[in-house]
């Protein structure tokens, strides 16, 4: 038995037609609200030159008394705004006057009217609060939806009523009469403000539930769906295979048997110092000059730094860029939103191909999650993408122990990413007869072989060198694969 599916109207507002399962039913009416400043004009504004721009019309009614003038000065800096399509395409008309001299049934008549002599696609009112206190009764407002649900039905045109949300949580009779709500928020996180859309209700539509994040810049308003809801790409499976994936480092492959599983992912945890970003960086240098396309995604370094590095190195990481066998990407680890940086790594890795993928500063990733509670899922889906896509990923992790006592024991900071881990490979700096000097061990590699014992890390001008453990270490050949404890979870 096949479902039919009835027709759509696409919003143009990159994110929300996934949400909504392809966009908003065509002649259905809609709520939209949401406190000053969560982006309702901004959206029904982009709806409607969407619009416009596909060859149809759209109508977009005010009910407050500023007028239309100050609302352009401030949608022309949007990309989407087009001022040549104002007064034809989208036409903007002012409720106001009609609304007090002859109430809500007036203001009824005025839209049907308006509808049915131009049949636009859609239809925006802006300002339903203002018709919400010109009605006399709750039945009134039930009577003005069910008026404009009559037009907008018989003439396929879709309609938004913009409203602000209820100063206390509750079902209002209008709420039952709309074909949907689409609520948006501007929520203060911590210091961060961070403004999300839920879908509270939706006929007809099987839509993304939850909160999801809204992006508003120049280019209008993006909604990114939450990370671990998931890609709208089909997951491919468990892609983590037999072929060896090596960092370029000769002594760490052979520990290695070759390198590590293609697919898998591999964490680099140690301190500041440690020598994680070198080997990050040797990891896909060693792709490069195996033809592998590689995105070194960095919350701390920027490219050039990491260029610099490279050419000090001379890991030829310069001549790969220029060749785009390489990408460097780098995100400001301020003020940022996990699932925004997310989208943006993860399109990155589709549309170029990426094979090998190093996430430097997961630590810093993971402060942009704006609730906690998310961690986990966040971490398991992650997981599940790169690694059904067959990218081999290496990401660091910072410990918060500058120098560690040998054999002391070591702290994962973050619940959870241990398990989503094939491979952990950890660095350590360690004073050892009064000198520091840097380890590196194999703690972990799932359902591979390797040689956990510890090797001194020495950084040259040709790349990570690896030698025998420091002298006064005897506890380094004694403690166990790898010369360290079992890692502690960090407490909950």
């Amino acid at each position: 038995m096949t479902t039919r599916k009835s027709p759509r109207l696409a919003t143009g507002i990159p994110g929300l037609d996934l949400i909504l399962e392809g966009g908003l039913l065509a002649g259905g009416v809609y709520l939209v609200q949401g406190p000053p400043g969560s982006g309702k004009t901004i959206l029904a504004n982009q709806l409607c030159f969407h619009q416009a721009r596909s060859g149809r019309r759209a109508i977009y009614f005010t009910l407050l008394s500023d007028s239309h003038a100050a609302m352009f000065g401030h949608l022309e800096r949007m990309a989407f705004f087009a001022g040549e399509l104002v007064g034809d395409a989208v036409v903007y008309f002012s409720g106001y006057k009609v609304l007090e001299e002859e109430g809500i049934g007036g203001l009824a008549r005025l839209i049907g009217k308006t509808m049915a002599d131009r049949d636009p696609s859609v239809v925006v009112v802006d300002g339903f609060v203002t018709a919400s206190d010109a009605a006399h009764a709750p039945g009134d407002l039930k009577q003005f939806v069910r008026q404009i649900q009559t037009f907008s039905a018989s003439l396929s045109c879709t309609t938004l009523l913009l409203g602000s949300s209820p100063a206390r949580p509750a079902v209002l009779p209008e709420h039952t009469v709309v074909d949907g709500i689409i609520e948006l928020s501007d929520d203060l996180n911590g210091l961060r403000s961070l403004r999300h859309l839920q879908v509270r209700k939706m006929r007809g539509t099987r839509e993304i539930r939850g909160c999801h994040t809204i992006e508003i810049t120049d280019q209008g308003m993006a909604v990114h769906t939450r990370f671990e809801v998931g890609s709208p790409v089909a997951r491919h499976g468990n892609a983590v295979g037999d072929a060896r994936r090596g960092f370029g480092i000769a002594e760490l492959d052979a520990m290695m048997n070759g390198g590590v599983p293609a697919g898998s992912i591999t964490m680099l945890l140690g301190a500041s110092g440690a020598g994680k970003t070198t080997t990050a960086l040797q990891f896909i240098a060693a792709g490069a000059a195996a033809g592998e396309p590689g995105l070194y995604f960095s919350m701390y370094e920027q490219p050039d730094a990491l260029l610099a590095k490279s050419d000090r190195l001379h890991l030829g990481l310069r001549g790969a860029v220029e060749a785009g066998v390489v990408h460097l990407a780098w995100e400001r680890p301020i003020e940022g939103v996990l699932d925004i940086i997310a989208a943006r790594m993860l399109q990155r890795v589709r549309e170029l191909g990426i094979q090998r993928l190093v996430i430097d500063g997961m630590h810093s990733l993971f402060r942009t999650i704006d609730f906690p509670a998310r961690m986990r899922a966040v971490s398991a889906a992650l997981a599940e993408e790169l690694t059904g896509r067959g990218v081999t990923t290496v990401y660091s992790l910072e410990t918060p122990d500058l120098i560690g006592a040998a054999g002391a024991a070591i702290s994962v900071p973050i619940e959870d990413l241990s398990a989503m881990s094939h491979n952990v490979v950890v660095l350590r700096q360690v004073e050892c007869d009064g000198e520091l000097s840097r380890t590196i061990a194999i703690l972990k590699m799932r359902d591979s072989d390797y040689d956990g014992r510890v090797r001194a890390l020495r950084i040259t001008d040709r790349g990570i060198v690896l030698t025998r453990p420091p002298r006064g270490d005897p506890r380094a050949a004694s403690r166990g694969r790898g010369g360290f404890p079992r890692t502690r979870k960090p407490k909950p």
